[in-house]
């Protein structure tokens, strides 16, 4: 229970590695603000959580890409539990992304999940975070690390989401506030799903797990237990980091330097 007390803002916890950083961290003892777009799931994830912990979860629905909801959801969760403590941008979509068939509106839609609403949502929690002395986690991916054929800009708005977590980590030390990134490897959730075939998929799945020294895909919940420590008083030495967690995957494959 390392976080007992705490209050975690965590953003895209209907589904896939949001869903389970939020079942980590409320297994942990934190109590939890959780955003999705899909009520349904949301609410599930929100009724697993306070079987792991308490009853100290709140939810809204909507999207983080939009300033009126972010401001709605600080607003919501200053108002039920007095504080932020922790700040998880979880939040993310991918696409496929080869040159001459990228879109304006894809280039578009990326970057803002990915990149303008956590750096948005982050200025609007910050001064509560100064007041208790919390800190952002951002999720990233390994694919900053590699090549991830197909996934342009997929990839160049986790890079850009990791050099920003670097920056505000050094304008934020000395408010006494931490930032820190996780870059998964290959955790199977329904994003993926949504863009590629079964066959093509298991294709993906396989060829991956042939190249990770580990043998498999990762899962939510190991994530999850990755962001619990960054979040606790453990990692309280901790700063400006990129941790990957992708079962060795970027010591096989060509690594950009």
């Amino acid at each position: 229970m390392a976080l007992r007390g705490k209050v975690a803002l965590v953003t895209g916890s209907s589904s896939g590695i949001g869903a389970g950083i939020a079942t980590v961290l409320a297994r942990e003892g934190a109590k939890l603000s959780l955003t999705g777009r899909n009520e349904k799931n949301l609410e599930e994830v929100a009724k697993n959580c306070k079987t792991e912990a308490s009853d100290d979860v709140l939810t809204n629905v909507g999207d983080i890409t939009q300033d009126a909801f972010r401001k709605t959801v600080v607003e919501a969760t200053r108002k039920k539990f007095g504080k932020i403590d922790i700040l998880v941008n979880n939040a993310g979509i991918t696409g496929i992304s080869p040159l001459q068939s990228t879109t304006k509106e894809l280039y578009d839609s990326v970057m803002a999940i990915n990149v303008e609403a956590p750096l948005f949502l982050t200025q609007l929690v910050a001064p509560y975070l100064i007041e208790t002395k919390g800190c952002v986690v951002n999720i990233s991916s390994c694919g900053t690390s590699t090549i991830v054929p197909g996934f342009g800009i997929y990839v160049m708005s986790k890079a850009a989401l990791d050099t920003y977590t670097r920056y505000l980590a050094h304008e934020m030390v000395s408010h006494g506030v931490r930032v820190n990134a996780v870059n998964p490897g290959y955790i199977p959730t329904q994003i993926l799903s949504r863009l590629l075939s079964k066959e093509d998929l298991a294709k993906m799945e396989s060829a991956v797990t042939k190249e990770t020294p580990v043998g498999r895909a990762g899962t939510a919940e190991e994530i999850g237990h990755i962001v619990a420590f960054l979040a606790s008083e453990k990692a309280a030495f901790v700063t400006g980091e990129c941790f990957r967690a992708d079962g060795g995957y970027t010591m096989t494959t060509p690594v950009l330097t």
